[in-house]
């Protein structure tokens, strides 16, 4: 998930000016498509100026209705990769986030944010943005969003600009493989060379990825030959920077099936997630901590009772007062998680896991 500004989210949400706008609409990144995305909003928008001019005083919305009017000509917003947008705004701020999953158009005004799609799986499984293929002597980077091959500025993707980078940093210029001691070099096979070298890179690779992914909050997905990928998670495969890992190469694999493999190695994450989030929800169940409607659980939350909170959503939960339950949990930095049920599940449509 993308958002502007999250310290000035918290504050739009946390607002008491009213009405509130929730604007929910998916997007098609691709070129043909984009005119249709904004043709999508053009409709939501105008179902949100109706309802704002038949239960509202003109002068509680003038300013926002300007500003939504105004998305409609940022391209950039409408040619977002994600695959939909969330829209926030009163009359005083706007707000949008980006999505990671997909959505069912939807426009609602009135006295609390439909904020439930921010707590899906999706958007709280910290996703990774890249893919890291290594290979014998080099490693390959690629963009997950446009599954493009690129170049980061931060690290040397070929072993020997690395050794180079090395030997200069060292003042070790003997000529020997990586900037080693030349009689040392001298009496090893080039199969231990490489070895050796590889060992020196990888441990340099590891630093860095670590470093993007505390500094950055990035995450990759690690793939390679299994013999070279091996090697490397036997020192590294612990890393909390790897979020998944692909047992061969992709360099030379189409757009297409890598797409898929990305797409598979996401939804068995997901269900990883779910079934892990149901375990603890039926463990609650049997302890009697469980509360499923939303009087006792507005009541907990009052009592700073709740523990997290959890939508069962079966693809119609967007009522108001779910959303004024998650909206109250998540400004008082309670968890909130959404998982996604079947229309004949038997389960409720919220629960609140109490202490």
């Amino acid at each position: 998930m993308k958002i502007t500004i999250q310290k000035e989210l918290l504050q739009l949400l946390s607002s008491n000016v009213e009405p509130k706008i929730s604007i929910i609409l998916p997007i098609h990144p691709e070129n043909p498509q984009v005119e249709n995305n904004i043709l999508t909003y053009k409709n939501l928008l105008k179902d949100v100026k109706k309802d704002l001019e038949l239960n509202y005083s003109r002068r509680d919305w003038s300013n926002v209705v300007s500003k939504l009017e105004n998305l409609i000509l940022d391209r950039n917003l409408w040619n977002s990769s994600n695959q939909s947008l969330l829209i926030f705004a009163n009359n005083e701020d706007l707000q949008i986030c980006e999505l990671n999953h997909a959505v069912q158009p939807k426009a609602h005004v009135g006295s609390t944010f439909l904020i439930q799609d921010l707590f899906s799986q999706e958007e709280l499984s910290n996703k990774p943005q890249y893919i890291i293929n290594l290979s014998r002597d080099r490693i390959n980077v690629i963009d997950i969003a446009s599954l493009k091959a690129i170049e980061f500025a931060e690290i040397h993707t070929s072993f020997s600009d690395y050794y180079s980078d090395f030997d200069a940093n060292s003042n070790l210029n003997t000529g020997s493989y990586g900037g080693l001691n030349g009689s040392y070099h001298g009496h090893r096979t080039k199969s231990e060379e490489q070895q050796k070298d590889q060992l020196i890179y990888y441990r340099y690779l590891d630093r860095e990825l670590s470093k993007m992914h505390k500094e950055q909050g990035f995450n990759f997905i690690i793939a390679g030959l299994p013999e070279i990928l091996d090697n490397y998670l036997n020192s590294y495969g612990n890393s909390s920077y790897i979020y998944d890992v692909i047992h061969g190469s992709v360099i030379n694999i189409s757009q297409r099936d890598l797409a898929n493999k990305i797409e598979e190695i996401f939804h068995d994450q997901k269900l990883i997630k779910a079934q892990s989030l149901m375990k603890e929800y039926n463990q609650a169940d049997r302890q009697d901590k469980v509360l499923n409607d939303v009087d006792s659980i507005a009541h907990a939350l009052n009592n700073e009772r709740v523990k997290s909170l959890i939508s069962f959503n079966s693809g119609d939960s967007y009522s108001v007062d779910q959303n004024k339950l998650m909206l109250q949990a998540a400004l008082n930095k309670i968890h909130c998680r959404v998982i996604e049920t079947t229309e004949k599940s038997d389960l409720p449509t919220i629960s609140a896991i109490v202490y």
